[in-house]
């Protein structure tokens, strides 16, 4: 039986990445003990290191097990304690009971850059035919920070820490809205973008879950990054650029049947993909598979350690 040590990294990783901020908010561990312990994170590469340098066999299976739990501990180590971005974690409660609730609304003047920065918490983002854009939040702790301009709209959140939860539902004008940006720290999103011309998307997220529905839609520029989390994109008929990464997360991208892929696949022992499943021709770190004469070509440069990439997965994006 063939292994996808992609898929095991990625359920081994996320046991000890949750299961740990749980215990310590259940008080089975004490998290005073785990301050310090993500600075061990270092080891991780050494455990890399060595699977790069075993590579195959049973002793490689072994290494990666060994550093998917290892890099799992030391993340729930560091959400459970609150250090760097991870720190959103510990002070992130979902109470629906205690949210409060406000909106925003207004109209661009113009072609317009939205920007969307979430500490904990879940955004959900929609484009439609209507001219303005609507804003409806409920939070724990403080509201969002809104900064408009009539060629821009920015949603952060509040500059104060402590128990805090966001969540945003975000309706922009298709016809308008040029760029989107997304940061997201312990938290998810969804987009849904029919008849938006995008000339850039571009999302990170740390923790979390990234959902994009542009199958309706249309992006000169794609760019997304996620850390222990998972991405699923699903992109329309037009020419795409850009790139798509992980670290210790799970890709999946589905396309339309009539592009031409090409796709540019950094080669590593602990990231698995699908495309020889999927017929596409291989040429060195290139994979490619051809599309309709006059169709559309999606290019991306795709990039992952203890993870996955999977094109067209069962059941859709």
């Amino acid at each position: 039986m063939r292994v996808r040590t992609g898929r095991l990294f990625w359920g081994l990783l996320l046991i000890p990445l949750g299961a740990i901020p749980l215990l310590v908010q259940a008080n089975v561990i004490d998290g005073a003990r785990l301050t310090d312990a993500w600075k061990l994170w270092p080891l991780v590469l050494v455990g890399i290191g060595v699977a790069l340098l075993v590579r195959r066999g049973r002793s490689g299976l072994i290494v990666i097990v060994v550093t998917a739990l290892a890099l799992g501990t030391l993340g729930g180590a560091a959400l459970a304690s609150g250090n760097g971005w991870l720190g959103d974690v510990g002070d992130c409660v979902v109470t629906p009971a205690a949210l409060q609730h406000t909106t925003n609304s207004g109209i661009f003047g113009g072609p317009a850059s939205v920007s969307l920065e979430l500490d904990c918490g879940q955004a959900s983002l929609a484009t439609d035919t209507n001219p303005g854009w609507t804003l409806g939040a409920d939070y724990r702790g403080d509201p969002p920070i809104v900064t408009v301009s009539s060629s821009g709209l920015r949603v952060g959140p509040p500059d104060r820490g402590g128990v805090h939860y966001q969540n945003w539902t975000l309706h922009l004008p298709g016809a308008l809205t040029r760029t989107i940006s997304l940061t997201a720290n312990a938290g998810s999103a969804t987009f849904s973008l029919p008849g938006a011309a995008l000339d850039q998307l571009s999302a990170a997220v740390n923790a979390g879950d990234l959902r994009i529905d542009a199958s309706g839609a249309s992006i000169l520029r794609i760019s997304i990054t996620v850390n222990a989390g998972r991405a699923r994109v699903a992109l329309g008929t037009g020419s795409t650029t850009g790139s798509l990464s992980t670290n210790a997360g799970d890709l999946q991208l589905c396309v339309p049947s009539t592009s031409a892929l090409i796709l540019h696949v950094t080669d590593q022992l602990t990231f698995s993909t699908n495309l020889g499943q999927r017929g596409f021709t291989r040429s060195g770190e290139t994979w490619s598979r051809v599309g309709v004469v006059g169709g559309s070509v999606i290019e991306l440069s795709i990039e992952g350690t203890l993870g996955s990439f999977t094109v067209d997965p069962e059941g859709g994006c």
